[in-house]
């Protein structure tokens, strides 16, 4: 598994699509996938999505969609970073805040490789060369 990380509009499924070869049709969004097919294909973006959908659905265990993740054939995770900036007032985007982070250091460390997409330029965090 691996996992790409950046900020909002950093290219980070532009990248992922062309350096994996891979078309958008391979990858489920989070934001508005089955939360019970979310990840059945090869790849998943807008993984903070869906962790705010599970968490609006009633899953309020983190290690619930963890357990999701690390059991799925999942192979390519996209994610927006979250972490940074202002605390949310709204209970529940402080709370994907918060789940988001503690799912990506979970995750991270069953990946063979971890990279931040910055404007379209990647820097691997975790693994061999791109």
């Amino acid at each position: 598994m691996e996992l790409i990380i950046g900020g909002a509009y950093n290219s980070k499924l532009d990248f992922a699509l062309n350096h994996y070869n891979l078309n958008k049709s391979d990858f489920q969004n989070g934001a508005e996938c089955s939360l019970n097919d979310a990840f059945n294909k090869k790849g998943i973006y807008n993984l903070h999505l869906l962790i705010r959908r599970f968490i609006i659905s009633g899953i309020d265990d983190y290690n619930k969609i963890i357990e999701k993740i690390l059991s799925s054939n999942i192979e390519i995770i996209i994610c927006t970073e979250v972490g940074n900036g202002v605390v949310p007032l709204d209970k529940i985007d402080n709370q994907m805040r918060e789940y988001v982070g503690r799912i990506l250091s979970a995750i991270s460390m069953h990946c063979t490789k971890v990279i931040r997409v910055y404007y379209g330029i990647p820097s691997i965090i975790k693994g061999m060369d791109i």
